[in-house]
């Protein structure tokens, strides 16, 4: 037995020092203020910008370095199911592992997804246990030796949009999937591929971060996946390509956070209409206020410009994410057909309908927006709108 323990004892030693760096750092949020987030650094010259207002960014998602001033959480990022290694391309694959590559209904177009540029990262079957370990060796376990905590997959969706059918295998065609995108085979094979990294991490304190669009399959099985996912990357938030998401949509969103916001991190995008500098007041509120509506204590925040498509790379600033009003005193409710969260020194109010404008009576004395106008009395919330409300405690 002793030497048995021995052999264990060395086997642990070799390990750390095979992983330096992986250690479960966990992400020190504060409960107050608006903890933010960064999506993708390329374009953030100095991250000291990171530190400089009131409130922090705690967490990169795909940060080109692992290490960052003050403590940033970074994590490195990897494209779901699809090869990361651009100079592996479809034809050394087709000469290398041609059993991996995942097919559409005709048998021969690479269910690629995205074409960009330089064409597309191809397309790898992650049911096949042989693909698994693959990925996890080549690629995601190098990331973890440089020193990344956390790994960033991206397109964790479950419905199949690749239009992904088969494989061959010795030469012969293998149907996998339908070719449809509300398919259960591939939600399932995605939902396993999410769980075999957090298995397999978890015991190097490595987290597993997905951007799971909450729309992608039935309610119960985006849950699956939330679930086996340590970090929830929501990139629709509650202002998706300039536009508020409202009504059903919304409501879903809520659902989601009412199950997971409590345990799992959860990192809400927003893309405002136009650049950060110049969105609407009212819509940056409406995000800020959905976000202290439904936060957790691992929730992060990461507003960013739309225009044709979201802005991301660079540091965003607007002197109203310098907002704290306090922790919060209790949880999200309904009243009078708006969502409130009480807050230590405030409240906040959604109205979600995409249709119908709400009223609240509000408790007694002077509360004041972000904008610093004074509400009192009764509160009219237009169709998609929502108010930080601050207690006006001098005027008391």
């Amino acid at each position: 037995m002793t030497g048995f323990i021995r052999y264990i004892l060395l086997g642990c030693i070799a390990f750390s020092a095979l992983y330096p760096s992986a250690q479960d750092k966990a992400m020190a949020i504060p409960e107050d203020g608006l903890p933010l987030a960064q999506i993708f650094d390329g374009r953030v010259p100095d991250p000291a910008v990171y530190h400089q207002h009131s409130n922090k960014v705690y967490f990169i998602w795909g940060a080109n370095k692992p290490a960052q001033p003050g403590g940033i959480v970074t994590s490195k990022y990897f494209p779901s199911i699809r090869n990361p290694d651009r100079k592996r391309d479809i034809e050394w694959y087709q000469k290398n592992h041609p059993e991996w590559i995942l097919y559409k209904a005709d048998q021969a177009t690479p269910a690629y997804g995205y074409i960009y540029d330089y064409g597309g990262l191809v397309p790898l079957d992650v049911s096949n246990p042989a693909v698994r370990e693959y990925y996890l060796n080549e690629f995601i376990l190098p990331a973890v030796q440089k020193g990344y905590p956390v790994v960033a997959m991206d397109n964790v969706d479950l419905g199949n949009w690749p239009g992904a059918v088969g494989r061959f295998t010795n030469g012969k065609w293998e149907q996998l999937y339908t070719g449809k995108k509300n398919d259960t085979t591939f939600q399932n094979n995605m939902i396993r591929w999410i769980q075999f990294l957090a298995d397999r991490l978890h015991p190097l304190g490595v987290r597993v971060a997905a951007n799971i669009k909450a729309n992608s399959a039935a309610p119960e099985a985006v849950l699956r996946m939330m679930q086996a996912a340590d970090i929830w990357l929501d990139e629709n938030g509650f202002t998706h390509t300039g536009k508020n998401v409202t009504g059903g949509a919304w409501e879903r969103q809520r659902s989601f956070l009412e199950q997971i916001a409590a345990t799992k991190g959860y990192i809400s995008i927003n893309q405002l209409k136009g650049t950060l500098d110049k969105a609407a007041p009212a819509q940056l509120e409406w995000v800020i206020a959905n976000f202290l509506l439904l936060r957790g204590p691992q929730s992060l925040l990461a507003p960013t410009g739309f225009e044709k498509k979201a802005i991301y790379q660079e540091f965003h600033y607007r002197p109203e994410v310098d907002l704290n009003i306090g922790t919060p005193t209790g949880k999200p409710h309904k009243v009078q057909n708006i969502w409130i969260r009480p807050y230590q020194k405030g409240m906040v109010c959604v109205n979600p309908s995409p249709q119908d404008t709400a009223t609240f009576t509000l408790p007694e004395g002077n509360w004041k927006t972000i904008s610093g106008a004074v509400k009192r009395g009764t509160l009219q919330l237009e169709p998609g709108s929502g108010y930080v409300l601050i207690k006006d405690q001098a005027a008391e």
